[in-house]
Order: C-alpha cells, then sequence, then structure tokens
C-alpha cells in the first residue's frame, strides 16, 4: 500500500474514531431576578413673572431625564404613577394643585419614551396634559405584559397654571412630586 492511500485511511480512522468519542455534559446557569424600579431627577418649572395675565409656568421634556428599569424578568408588566403636593413658599403660601386654574400637568409623549435595552417600550397614557392629583395617583406610564422589560429613557414635561388673580406673594415654591414604580400594567 503506499504512503498516500495509507495517510488517507489513516486520517478517516481518526475522524471516525473522534465522531465516535464525543461527550455530552451539560451547562446550568442561575437567574436571579432584579427589581423594578425608577429613577427621576428634580423639575425645575420656568420662572414666571406675574404681570396681570394668565400664566404657565413650563419643564420642557428635554430638561427631564428620568429611567424606569424592569429587571425582574418575570414579564408581569408594570405601571409609574404621579402624584405631587400643592406648590409652597414655606411660609404659609401655596398654590393649590387641586384648583382648575391652578393645575400642574404632566405630558409624556410616546416619541419621549424610548428603549435603552429590552423589548417593546411601555405606553404613555398621559399624551396630553394632565393634571396631577395632590391626593392619589395618576397612572402615566404602562407595560403590558410580556412588555416593558429591561430600561427606558423617559422625559415628561410639566406645566403649572400661573393665573392673573393668583393671590400668593412673589417667591420660590417648591412641590414634592412622589413617582412610584408598581407591577402590574
Amino acid at each position: 500500500m503506499n504512503k498516500k492511500v495509507l495517510g488517507v485511511l489513516l486520517a478517516l480512522s481518526l475522524l471516525a474514531v473522534s465522531a465516535f468519542s464525543v461527550a455530552a455534559d451539560s451547562g446550568t446557569i442561575d437567574l436571579i431576578g432584579g427589581t423594578l424600579s425608577v429613577t427621576t431627577a428634580d423639575v425645575v418649572m420656568s420662572s414666571v413673572t406675574l404681570d396681570g395675565t394668565n400664566q404657565v409656568s413650563i419643564s420642557p421634556a428635554s430638561s427631564n431625564n428620568w429611567t424606569a428599569t424592569d429587571a425582574r424578568g418575570s414579564g408581569a408588566g408594570w405601571n409609574l404613577a404621579i402624584s405631587a403636593t400643592n406648590f409652597s413658599d414655606g411660609a404659609g403660601q401655596e398654590i393649590d394643585i387641586s384648583q382648575p386654574d391652578t393645575e400642574f400637568k404632566i405630558q409624556l409623549l410616546d416619541a419621549d419614551v424610548t428603549v435603552i435595552n429590552g423589548n417593546a417600550k411601555p405606553t404613555s397614557l398621559v399624551t396630553t396634559l394632565t393634571p396631577i392629583p395632590n391626593a392619589g395617583t395618576l397612572k402615566f406610564l404602562s407595560a403590558a405584559t410580556g412588555e416593558g422589560m429591561g430600561s427606558y429613557a423617559i422625559h415628561p414635561s410639566f406645566a403649572l397654571e400661573i393665573p392673573a388673580d393668583l393671590h400668593v406673594g412673589a417667591g420660590g415654591y417648591t412641590s414634592t412630586i412622589t413617582v412610584t414604580a408598581v407591577t402590574g400594567p
């Protein structure tokens, strides 16, 4: 037998041996569910000069950089809810946000919710300026079951109505805004 034929037979026999000597092993991984969370930052409203006309103080979407994260791995869906207190100067003067002419409002356009990492983005429930209650909460963003898993950038805008006849003094006014992440759409 010549060396070429012997080499080919040897190579084929090695292939045959190696094909029969394959062993299967298994790999395991433990997936540990994370949390459902929301990260917010202070909402800075524009200054208003009282001039005898109705005014609106705004905080544009571009100035509010929030993040919602669902790292639970459950696909249970979730929603974000918001509430706010009256605006107060700390010295007894308040802007009552429950009154129709001094409402504090939120708006979140679908374009202002983007996927950082994850699947289908959550849906805004306040695509027009919607009053934020000072008693109770307003659901403003919702992820359906099987959606909203991952991290999402959220850029809401805000408006506070200041009527011409508002009878509070000039100065700085502050509200406490509370945002909660809740399981379920």
